[in-house]
């Protein structure tokens, strides 16, 4: 989704807006009451965010699975360690004990084939590579390097067929990937009038988007309609070549190429649309289509884990208020449509908890939240760490209600507001958060950001 820290002009717009105010919409007054106590008598709890499931609840999450092809986990924030820790054991329940072979991240496709050639051959310096990823302000923790170097581990003894492959799905910084169709092209000895300049790639300097929505704020209309019949001309030389550039790589290699190309179209109407809004959008059908495209090309009959912000994985519309009108409509809609029952959502609550001031985004203080906010409400279950299966809850009893009506739910810095039966088949929480920890390479370039504005 996006995350903050202190800067006058260094910002992530996330989901689909530059930067989150606080919208704290009320939801529907209810009694919580009945809700905190069904939750109680039906949960799976967790000793402690680095103990596995006993094997009567490793039952119970095999159950809540059942034959799910995707299951996109979610997070309230980016940032928290706790959510982070708990994420990695399911993962690791997900791929150790129910067989799931590809974990999806909200991240560029280009760049997280580093993250897929290292756990699957080893090669690269796992530090480096993560903190050259496009997104490296989420993935460049400590948290996260334990979490990839235990699927490489788990895949040292895999046979080659077997092995958990990491996969990127995300259209915000494309660049590297135009690149790679440009030269595709040439090495094929295609003869195409485009270059990096005339596909704007220059604007994506440092694959760091929201400066590049920034350089493309600067644009003239002009400027940006002839990039847009740039990437159409580019995925035309493509379609118009199948047979040849097949014939000169493969058909992998080259659908591949369609892959990037099409990515790099998309990513550059994200940065060209006026509104934000719309932008938000075509991001979340990108994402979609990505991940479809994974499961038809790249993995074929196995299971996949998303992993991305709640308001990705969400399979129902939600609102933000004061940022947005109307209703937004998350990735996991797309996915829930196309996938039907093959698709879960797994959405994550916290407590209360504060972060340190000497790290980005700096001191941070959350008290827990009113009970008619599903945060407050989990809280009440007095149960430190926990998941709930909300698709067990009696229908037409008050819990069953609670659920149905419209709640708040944190999001980042601000505030969504959804049905919870409706957007999560499942939720975790953590009742006490702090910060997750940046690697040293990640705080130096927090660091000269920072010096930069």
């Amino acid at each position: 989704m996006f995350y903050m820290f202190q800067s006058k002009r260094v910002f992530l717009w996330g989901l689909l807006v530059a930067a989150l105010a606080c919208g704290c919409a009320k939801a529907k007054p209810s009694d919580s009451q009945a809700f905190v106590e069904w939750v109680s008598e039906h949960i799976i709890a967790f000793e402690s965010l680095d103990s596995s499931l006993p094997g009567a609840d490793l039952e119970s999450l095999r159950e809540a699975i059942g034959s799910a092809r995707v299951v996109g986990v979610g997070e309230s924030r980016h940032d928290t360690r706790e959510q982070l820790l708990l994420k990695g054991l399911l993962v690791r329940h997900l791929i150790e004990d129910l067989g799931f072979r590809a974990l999806i991240l909200e991240e560029s496709f280009p760049h997280a084939e580093s993250l897929d050639r290292y756990v699957t051959s080893g090669e690269g310096d796992l530090r480096g590579l993560m903190n050259r990823l496009a997104g490296w302000y989420l993935w460049d923790t400590e948290e996260m390097l334990e979490l990839v170097q235990w699927v490489r581990q788990f895949n040292e003894g895999c046979k080659p067929g077997q092995k958990v492959r990491i996969f990127g799905m995300d259209i915000t910084a494309p660049a590297v990937g135009v690149q790679g169709v440009i030269d595709f092209l040439h090495i094929a000895g295609t003869d195409i009038q485009l270059d990096a300049a005339k596909l704007g790639l220059d604007l994506q300097r440092g694959d760091f988007w929201p400066s590049t929505w920034e350089r493309y704020a600067a644009l003239s209309n002009e400027r940006r309609g002839e990039l847009g019949e740039s990437y159409d001309e580019l995925i035309e030389a493509l379609r118009l070549g199948r047979a040849r550039l097949v014939a000169s790589s493969s058909e992998k290699e080259y659908e591949r190429a369609l892959l990037l190309a099409e990515i790099g179209r998309m990513g550059n109407a994200l940065f060209s649309s006026a509104d934000r809004q719309e932008g938000g959008a075509i991001r979340e059908r990108g994402m979609a289509q990505t991940v479809l495209w994974i499961l038809d090309r790249e993995i074929v009959g196995e299971k996949a884990i998303i992993w991305a912000h709640n308001l990705h994985v969400a399979k129902s519309p939600f609102r933000m208020p004061g940022l947005a009108e109307g209703t937004l409509e998350p990735m996991g809609v797309q996915l829930s449509e196309e996938l039907g029952e093959a698709y879960i959502a797994v959405g994550g609550t916290f407590g209360k908890g504060s972060y340190r001031p000497d790290l980005p985004p700096g001191e941070r203080v959350f008290e827990v939240v009113p009970e008619d906010v599903m945060d407050g409400a989990l809280d009440g279950v007095r149960v430190p760490i926990f998941l709930i299966d909300l698709r067990g809850v009696e229908e037409n009893s008050e819990a069953a209600r609670w659920l149905q009506e419209d709640r708040g739910w944190r999001a980042q810095d601000s505030r969504a507001v959804l049905v919870p039966s409706a957007a999560f088949d499942l939720v975790y929480f953590v009742g006490n958060i702090s910060r997750s920890q940046p690697t040293p390479l990640a705080l130096r370039r927090f660091q000269s950001l920072a010096e930069q504005n």
